[in-house]
């Protein structure tokens, strides 16, 4: 055998080495055979010469807008890109990579914005490779750069940017007036073809959007009947029960002396153990108090089928249901509870907003459905006859959950009555507001015939005069900016369109965006030298028709704010300025563009297209876009 051994060493040696190396390696191998086969197994392609994404290069985009996600979720981290707000898949990412680099806008590593030693610190936070970490970011702001040209694509000049930011920044402190239209001067009654016509042409217009605010749709509005059970009754009925006692109290008293000392020394029970025994007492108290109101009710309701997360109510319900009279009896007779009569909310139907106004019950709130306290108004928002979706169980003839409020007040409620929104039946539903809305008019006919005599007036005498003149509210002191730029920035970095300032003008109950621009463009238009109180009265006064509010407004103004140079220079160095421009050029609607940066646009423009069949490409774009949240 040794002979044999040593005659065949070589042979064996190698024939067992080579077994051993395969042993060795064989753990590794799947690992090794994927990435082989990663850099030429294909995942997509793309653009009329078929360019091809390999497994290895999506592994990388994958790698890459993982880490980006993560950077965008926590505070102070990356803001929102322009026009896209935050990436979701990594095909949007590889394709909006794709196109900053064609517009030269991919830079070289410095692009990143951090030096070497902050991208280790961030490896080290984050688990990710420095050299993915540095270019993911260098790709990101190369994409923030690219769409930030896209936004400022329009060539606007110096003159015509600094003309923008007056108007849109300039601020105006200003004294109003505002005479509304109320009835004309000769008294006279609209003919019933007025009538007529004015309701057949705002029947279904809701409120305030037709012209001039006309519109007679009707909200959603309904009735409401309840109890109200005084927290200073409940406190009373728990001090006359037996479970506070003389030999209670002495007994909580002995368990507290720490909190409430002098047990051994007195034998007069003091007033803060009688309050610290009704404290433990009170939840205890109201739970049962609740459970016992909640199961007489539900007692008639049992067994009944729910569809939508309502009650299917049978057609006898109203002569079956517990009523609130009842309850108030049984409460008189089990706890000694002496509660006033049911109230209600009126013989007439009241809307949502009018709920809060309602004298205890409108701030009264619940926390059975959420980890939040719902107030009374939210919950009926969701009744059944309003169109609710059942995430409230409230429908009409049914009791709802108990409320509380800040004074430990309890209700019982019920909605007795829904109307849901929807055109008025009948001309009668609405005919008080159709006469009113036509006299308003003939009276603002009126008024613009006296707008000469008005201003004349301002000039002369003053806004005072003209209040007391026509009989109207006296002046009042209002600030005029289209934009606010603290309010720009909170919405550029949310990843929003910035929005204007509400047009709001005193006096007035909807907004008029055309006076607010009118006085905001007469107050960009005085030179930056000229102060306010050397002006002539007679540039300091305005008159403008409201015709949304069948109104004129006297303006008067007292001083103004413009944009500095140092804001301005801020402003347009963030692209903010050119970007309100380019949004008023668009009708205030970036929706176009914002469209244009979608998935499924990219992936058409550029032809993108997954390996395999069309069901397979979709289930890939759904795992790619599932490993990034």
């Amino acid at each position: 055998m040794n002979r044999l051994l040593r005659k065949y060493s070589k042979l064996l040696l190698a024939v067992f080495g080579t077994g051993l190396m395969v042993v060795f390696l064989m753990p590794q191998i799947p690992d090794l055979v994927s990435r082989f086969g990663a850099g030429t197994t294909l995942v997509a392609s793309m653009g009329r010469d078929g360019t091809t994404i390999t497994a290895r290069d999506w592994d990388e985009v994958r790698n890459e807008l993982q880490f980006l996600d993560r950077m965008q979720g926590v505070p102070g981290g990356l803001p929102p890109l322009p026009l896209v707000g935050r990436i979701d898949t990594p095909e949007q990412y590889y394709l909006l990579v794709h196109e900053a680099k064609a517009a030269g806008m991919i830079g070289g590593m410095s692009a990143s914005g951090l030096d070497s030693e902050s991208v280790l610190l961030l490896s080290r936070q984050t688990g990710f490779p420095p050299a993915l970490i540095r270019q993911a970011l260098v790709n990101r702001s190369g994409i923030a750069r690219y769409l930030t040209h896209v936004v400022n694509a329009g060539r606007h000049s110096d003159r015509r940017l600094k003309g923008a930011g007056r108007r849109l920044f300039d601020a105006a402190d200003t004294q109003v007036v505002s005479v509304k239209a109320d009835q004309p001067s000769s008294g006279a009654q609209p003919d019933e073809q007025a009538i007529q016509q004015q309701y057949d042409t705002y029947r279904d217009v809701e409120p305030g959007e037709g012209e001039h605010g006309f519109g007679y749709r009707l909200p959603n509005r309904l009735r409401l009947e309840w109890l109200t059970i005084p927290g200073d009754a409940i406190d009373e009925s728990i001090r006359q029960s037996d479970a506070m006692s003389d030999r209670e109290l002495m007994k909580y008293w002995r368990r507290n002396e720490a909190t409430h000392p002098g047990f051994e020394d007195s034998n007069e029970i003091p007033e803060s153990v009688r309050n610290g025994l009704l404290a433990d007492l009170r939840d205890d108290y109201t739970d049962n108090l609740s459970r016992s109101i909640t199961d007489r009710l539900r007692l008639p309701r049992r067994g009944f089928e729910e569809t939508g997360g309502y009650l299917v109510l049978p057609d006898d319900w109203a002569s079956r249901q517990v009523s609130f009279d009842q309850i108030r009896e049984m409460l008189r007779d089990e706890y000694q509870l002496e509660i006033e009569p049911v109230f209600t909310s009126g013989d007439d139907l009241i809307t949502l907003p009018d709920i809060r106004d309602l004298e205890g019950i409108g701030q009264a709130r619940s926390d059975k459905f959420s980890r939040f306290p719902i107030l009374l108004q939210q919950m009926v928002t969701d009744t059944k006859e309003l169109g609710g979706s059942g995430l409230y169980p409230v429908q009409q003839g049914v009791a709802g959950p108990i409320m509380t409020d800040t004074q430990k007040n309890m209700y019982v409620f019920r909605v007795t009555e829904a109307d849901g929104a929807r055109p008025p039946a009948t001309l009668d539903e609405v005919r008080e507001g159709v006469v009113s809305d036509l006299q308003r008019l003939a009276h603002y006919e009126e008024l613009l015939a006296q707008v000469d005599d008005m201003e004349q007036l301002s000039e002369t005498e003053g806004l005072e005069t003209l209040a007391t003149q026509w009989e109207v509210d006296p002046p009042t002191g209002k600030v005029f900016q289209k934009y606010l730029p603290g309010t720009v920035e909170f919405y550029l970095s949310q990843g929003m369109q910035p929005q204007p300032a509400a047009a709001n003008v005193p006096g007035l109950l909807l907004q008029d965006p055309d006076v607010v621009e009118a006085i905001l463009a007469s107050t960009s238009a005085i030179d930056h030298e000229t102060s306010v109180e050397d002006l002539d009265e007679s540039d300091r006064i305005l008159v403008l028709p409201s015709e949304q509010n069948l109104a004129v407004v006297a303006v008067r103004l007292v001083n103004r704010r413009p944009l500095d140079r140092d804001s301005y220079l801020k402003l347009t160095t963030q692209n903010v300025i050119p970007m309100l421009v380019m949004t008023e050029e668009l009708g205030g609607d970036l929706t176009r563009l914002q469209d244009s940066f979608t998935v499924e646009a990219l992936r058409d423009r550029h032809g993108f297209v997954f390996a395999g069949n069309e069901g397979e490409n979709a289930n890939a774009t759904a795992d790619l876009a599932d490993a990034t949240n």
